[in-house]
C-alpha cells in the first residue's frame, strides 16, 4: 500500500460511549450485563456547552481563512437528545473572542485536546496552530497553543497558552490528565506537564518537566488513563529507536509514566517476563477499559492491534494479546501496509459495559480502489478484545453515504462520542483524503446491537459554510 507521507499523521484518542436510532445494524456479540460506570471513568465527558450531552470538535488545519491558505478552523458539532447533527459551528482566529489573526500556513486546528482546565464544569478545547510564528524577547517561535473556554453558549472567549515557557518550538501532541490527583487536568506537551487548575488568563498552577521515554528514543505517541485504577492518570508513550544517519528503525518499545500525588513518575519501559520490550504496534496508543474492570487497558496499532490489561500494578505485559485481519472473527487478509489500528478510539458502543475497539484501517484497499479504507469495530470483553464479533465497514457497506474512491483515506481518524447520554457511544470517523484532501467526516447511529448504517451521515467543508478546497477536514477529532 502507499502511503501519502504529508497525511500520516498518527492519532488516537480515549472515548466513551453513544446513540439509538432506526436502520440496519451491524451487530456485536449480545448485551452482557455490566455496568457502564467502569467505561465511563478513563474520561471525563466532552461537554463544552454543559448539557449533558456530549460534543465533538474537528479540525481543518489546512482550510482557508479569511483568504489566508492554510491558515485553519476548527468545527463543533453539538450533542442533543437525537445525537450530532443538528447544531454544528466554525471557529477560527477571526471569530469574536478567539485571539490571533489567520495567517498563511497557520495550521490552527492541527491536534486538538478536550478537558475541562479550569474546574468550571464546561469542557475547554486546546488547539494547536503548529507553524504559527511569533516573537517574543526579539526570538521568532514556531507554534502557539489556544485554549477556547466552555460556557453555556459553548465557546466564547479563549486564551494563548504558553506550555513550554520561552522554548523555540510550542507545538506537538498535547494530552490531559490528572496526574497528581488533586482533582484539577493537567497538561502535558512534549517535556512539560502544567498542573492545573488553569487561570482564565491561561497560566496553571505550577509546571515540571518529566522524561517521556527510557533511554535515548523517538517519542510517537502518547496518551494518558488510569491503568491501575487508582484514581490518578498515568501515562505511555510509544517510542522507538531510530538511526537518522543510516535511516534505519531498531524497534519500537511502550514507557509507562505512573500517576502519583507527587505527580508522574520515571518512564519505565514495559518488558515481557524475558526482560525483552513487550511487541507493540509501531504507529498509535489507546487507552481505555476493554475489560470492564474499572481500569484502564493499553492498545496499540499500526498493522496489528495489540492489548494490555490494566492491573493493580500497572499494565500485565507478560503475554500481550494480538489481534490482525487474519484473526478468526476479524473478517479481511492481512496486508503489510493496510494501517489496521492507525487510528485507534475506545467506547461503549452497545452499551454492555465493556469498551470497544475502534480501529481505521485507512489504507485498506478493496474493488480496485488504493487506500480507500475502511474501519473495524472490535469488541470488548471480560478477557478483553479477541477479535471475535468484529465487523468492518466502509463507504461500500450498504446505507453508508458516499462512494469508496481511491485515496480517501477513510476512518485515518476516529472518535467515539455519546452525543445523546444514551450510554452507548457513536463512531465518528474522518476521511482527510476525501475529494482531493478537502476531507469529510461521517457520523454513525448506535443500539444494543451495535453500529447501525441506518441514519449515519457525512458532511465536509461545504456544509459547514467553509471553502472546500484541501482544508484537510478531520485531520484532528477532540480528545
Amino acid at each position: 500500500m502507499s502511503h501519502p507521507a504529508a497525511l500520516r499523521l498518527r492519532r488516537t484518542t480515549v472515548v466513551a460511549l453513544a446513540l439509538l436510532t432506526a436502520g440496519t445494524t451491524v451487530g456485536l456479540s449480545p448485551a452482557r450485563a455490566a455496568d457502564t460506570v467502569a467505561v465511563r471513568q478513563h474520561r471525563a465527558a466532552v461537554d463544552f456547552n454543559g448539557d449533558g450531552y456530549e460534543d465533538v470538535a474537528v479540525g481543518a488545519p489546512s482550510a482557508t481563512v479569511s483568504d489566508r491558505a492554510k491558515a485553519g478552523y476548527v468545527a463543533v458539532l453539538y450533542g442533543a437528545p437525537e445525537g450530532l447533527g443538528a447544531g454544528k459551528k466554525v471557529f477560527h482566529q477571526a471569530s469574536p473572542g478567539v485571539p490571533g489573526t489567520p495567517e498563511t500556513d497557520d495550521g490552527f486546528g492541527e491536534s486538538l485536546t478536550a478537558d475541562d482546565l479550569d474546574g468550571d464544569g464546561y469542557t475547554d478545547l486546546v488547539v494547536e496552530s503548529r507553524r504559527e510564528t511569533w516573537g517574543a524577547d526579539g526570538i521568532v517561535r514556531t507554534g502557539s497553543n489556544t485554549v477556547l473556554w466552555g460556557g453555556p453558549n459553548g465557546f466564547a472567549s479563549g486564551t494563548v497558552l504558553r506550555l513550554l515557557g520561552t522554548s523555540a518550538y510550542q507545538g506537538g501532541r498535547t494530552v490531559s490528565g490528572d496526574f497528581d490527583g488533586d482533582g484539577h487536568r493537567d497538561l502535558l506537551q512534549q517535556d512539560r506537564v502544567a498542573y492545573g487548575p488553569f487561570g482564565r488568563d491561561g497560566v496553571p498552577a505550577r509546571t515540571a518537566r518529566t522524561a517521556l521515554v527510557e533511554g535515548d528514543m523517538n517519542l510517537d505517541d502518547v496518551v494518558a488513563g488510569d491503568t491501575d485504577g487508582d484514581g490518578i492518570t498515568d501515562l505511555v508513550t510509544l517510542a522507538r529507536s531510530f538511526d537518522w544517519d543510516d535511516d534505519h528503525n531498531y524497534g519500537y518499545q511502550l514507557n509507562h509514566l505512573r500517576g502519583s500525588r507527587a505527580g508522574l513518575a520515571e518512564p519505565r519501559i514495559l518488558r515481557d517476563a524475558q526482560g525483552r520490550p513487550v511487541p507493540v504496534g509501531d504507529v498509535s496508543l489507546a487507552v481505555g477499559d476493554v475489560t470492564g474492570d474499572g481500569r484502564a487497558d493499553i492498545v496499540t496499532g499500526g498493522d496489528t492491534l495489540g492489548v494490555l490489561p490494566g492491573t493493580a500494578d500497572g499494565p500485565a505485559v507478560a503475554v500481550p494479546r494480538v489481534i490482525s485481519q487474519d484473526s478468526p472473527g476479524v473478517p479481511g487478509v492481512q496486508e503489510a501496509g493496510d494501517g489496521f489500528g492507525r487510528s485507534l478510539a475506545i467506547g461503549d458502543v452497545d452499551g454492555d459495559g465493556y469498551g470497544d475497539v475502534l480501529a481505521g484501517i485507512p489504507f485498506e484497499d478493496f474493488a480496485g480502489l488504493e487506500n480507500a479504507g475502511t474501519f473495524a469495530v472490535v469488541p470488548g470483553g471480560p478477557q478483553g478484545p479477541t477479535g471475535a464479533g468484529t465487523v468492518v465497514l466502509s463507504q461500500h457497506t450498504t446505507q453508508v453515504p458516499g462512494t469508496a474512491e481511491s485515496a480517501d483515506m477513510f476512518a485515518e481518524n476516529a472518535a467515539l462520542v455519546d452525543s445523546d447520554a444514551d450510554g452507548r457511544a457513536e463512531p465518528v470517523v474522518a476521511a482527510v483524503g476525501e475529494d482531493q484532501r478537502a476531507g469529510a467526516v461521517w457520523v454513525f447511529r448506535t443500539s444494543s446491537a451495535g453500529v447501525q448504517t441506518g441514519g449515519s451521515f457525512s458532511f465536509g467543508a461545504r456544509t459547514l459554510g467553509q471553502v472546500k478546497t484541501g482544508g484537510w477536514l478531520g485531520r484532528s477529532l477532540s480528545s
